[in-house]
């Protein structure tokens, strides 16, 4: 408390000389301007006063940045970073988690690369996370994710090789998944809104998406084969680009889509020579 009124005086001082206002804004402010920093850039904001000092551990986010292009002395100090800083953050909920890495971006450690990240995707689902979005040239063989918190998930450049069921997320609503390979099942209950763009699925065994609450669907330049489609009788926008494209095996993959998504209200169907509209009433 003493710690606080000291910081009052010497801010009330600054304020009246104008030259430090962000130091007078209530703490849950600061907080919210601090989650839109790398962790550890608010982390160093300790240094700055006593106020500051203990800020950082209860900012309801986390942006993890663990970049693969330091040598491995660095490397291995980030990855200890990362250690502290979950080992010293405050208990309290997080809203958004971001976690950004090129470890595997050689494919040298692309088997590693996942466990790597894992326990950090797992301590921000454990603290009620809202939002997460991983970006990481990593494989994983089986992504299993509980919340009953986490409503928006984005995927960019992670190869999925095993399970991609989301029943254990039961507010999950929004899914994005860009650059990634898919040789799996994509299965939720809950979610409303799936995109999918750039995508690599499997040559050899179909996938098939099951999502029966979707209200809003877009498959957006995807090669191998078009996945099944499950009945999703809620569904009013749905879009898929370059249905006919190289890979996608034509006119099956147009009667898939077209079967799997005959509840749609607005279809919107693109394909590389031509572009076609279809409204369902």
């Amino acid at each position: 408390m003493s710690d606080r009124a000291d910081d009052e005086g010497s801010t009330e001082t600054a304020v009246a000389g104008g030259e430090d206002r962000i130091s007078a804004l209530p703490d849950d402010v600061l907080r919210h301007l601090l989650s839109f920093l790398q962790s550890s850039a608010s982390v160093q904001t300790c240094v700055l006063a006593k106020r500051w000092r203990t800020l950082w551990k209860s900012v309801p986010a986390l942006r993890i940045v663990d970049d693969a292009m330091c040598d491995d002395g660095e490397m291995e100090r980030s990855r200890t970073f990362v250690k502290e800083l979950l080992r010293l953050r405050d208990p309290s909920p997080l809203e958004v988690c971001l976690i950004y890495s090129s470890y595997g971006h050689d494919y040298a450690n692309y088997g590693e690369a996942f466990q790597r990240i894992e326990p950090w995707l797992q301590y921000a689902l454990s603290h009620e996370v809202e939002v997460v979005r991983v970006e990481a040239h990593a494989l994983t063989t089986g992504l299993a994710l509980v919340s009953s918190h986490l409503k928006r998930l984005e995927l960019t450049s992670v190869t999925f090789e095993g399970s991609l069921d989301f029943s254990s997320c039961p507010v999950l609503d929004v899914l994005k998944m860009s650059g990634c390979s898919i040789s799996s099942n994509i299965l939720s209950q809950s979610l409303r809104h799936l995109k999918i763009r750039s995508v690599f699925f499997d040559h050899i065994n179909r996938s098939r998406i099951s999502a029966p609450n979707l209200i809003s669907f877009k498959l957006d330049q995807y090669d191998g084969l078009t996945p099944l489609l499950d009945t999703m009788p809620s569904l009013v926008t749905a879009s898929v680009v370059d249905v006919l494209g190289y890979g996608h095996y034509g006119e099956e993959s147009f009667s898939l889509v077209l079967e799997g998504l005959s509840r749609a209200t607005n279809l919107d169907l693109r394909t590389p020579y031509d572009q076609v509209f279809v409204h369902f009433w």
